[in-house]
């Protein structure tokens, strides 16, 4: 019986093959801030304020102009197909049917205009290539497509070791595709079979642009003609520069515990992120998100939205679109039921005050 998301994760890591459940659940190096990014929720205790009118929740919000349902977005999430043969267009659909919105990631193995066309609420994930043209190309594709925005990925100057991916000698299986990468001189680097470890090094190798600053922000929004999210900040300093350079918004992010092992978890970023920034800037968090509690307290620091990115698998590997479905039903049962017995009818209730002092 499945009752919450750790009773997926349970059937998703006992039912994949090794080297694919490794490259799904892995952090980096000692996986200390994966870890982590779990762990600090229970640091933070609640405050519930009583007698308030709560016979009615609302959980609608907007995000960048789009209307959506509830504050829990889709994150993007590399070669989904792995866990299931749906794959991306799985969770685009989920996304669809309960109105949120959904970031298709670069390293995808469907295209954009396989899933541009699926649903009205798509961000696309941009790893930035060292051939400006490809990117280019695929900005000026999103656009053509109707996704709302880019969320533009910096913390990936190079890829984090995972060393259960190095153990494993993890590469994607034969039979997948890079859909955004296909007819592209990119489309079989990450078939090499004599690279050592495992083949997603090879994105830093033949993909990644190490020498990128917050200047380029700019030219994405030339070439996209779309609003820019950052993903990946962690200090206030670098939000504020972020913003200064012409984003729309950033998303706090530790890229799930796959980077850089001991970087600070997400929930202790927003509040003095929140304080830098100021009240009006859009901030998205992710990180360990798995309960209703978790996504008021980061709503409470600060955060406008939150986006959830593992659990997403472990539906999909279930049950295909279905799966993802669950996922986001039960989240957003349980943050009903959080903010129910918190006092609060609506997110912009949501306040400081619900988290006791730290």
């Amino acid at each position: 019986m499945i009752v919450n998301l750790f009773d997926l994760e349970e059937k998703f890591t006992k039912k994949l093959p090794k080297a694919i459940e490794g490259y799904y659940s892995s952090g980096a190096r000692d996986e200390i801030t994966l870890k982590r990014n779990r762990s600090i929720y229970n640091e933070y205790e609640l405050l519930p304020k009583l007698l308030r009118d709560v016979s009615e929740i609302d959980l609608k919000t907007s995000i960048l102009g789009l209307d959506i349902d509830m504050p829990i977005l889709i994150a993007p999430v590399a070669m989904q197909q792995m866990a299931h043969e749906i794959g991306e267009v799985g969770t685009a659909e989920a996304a669809k049917t309960h109105n949120t919105i959904m970031t298709h990631s670069t390293i995808s193995n469907k295209s954009i205009d396989e899933i541009g066309p699926i649903h009205d609420k798509l961000f696309f994930q941009l790893y930035f290539s060292k051939d400006r043209d490809f990117t280019s190309k695929m900005l000026k594709e999103c656009k053509s497509l109707g996704y709302k925005a880019i969320v533009f990925t910096v913390d990936a100057p190079r890829l984090g070791t995972r060393e259960r991916d190095e153990r494993n000698s993890f590469k994607m299986p034969d039979n997948l595709k890079l859909g955004n990468f296909i007819g592209t001189k990119f489309e079989h680097f990450d078939k090499i079979e004599e690279y050592d470890g495992s083949s997603m090094n090879l994105h830093s190798d033949h993909l990644f642009d190490p020498s990128l600053t917050f200047e380029i922000i700019p030219w994405i929004k030339e070439q996209s003609s779309l609003p820019v999210l950052v993903k990946g900040i962690l200090r206030p300093d670098d939000a504020t520069q972020a913003l200064n350079h012409g984003a729309d918004g950033i998303i706090i992010s530790n890229h799930g515990g796959r980077q850089l092992d001991t970087a600070v978890p997400t929930l202790k970023q927003i509040e003095p992120i929140r304080i830098a920034i100021g009240n009006d800037p859009l901030i998205i968090v992710d990180g360990g998100i798995r309960r209703g509690t978790d996504i008021l307290k980061c709503l409470a620091l600060g955060a406008n939205a939150v986006q959830v990115g593992r659990p997403l698998l472990w539906g999909l590997h279930h049950d295909g679109q279905k799966g993802v479905e669950l996922v986001l039903d039960i989240l957003k049962k349980e943050l009903i039921e959080t903010m129910t017995l918190s006092g609060c009818k609506n997110i912009g209730e949501i306040t400081r005050d619900l988290i006791s002092p730290i």
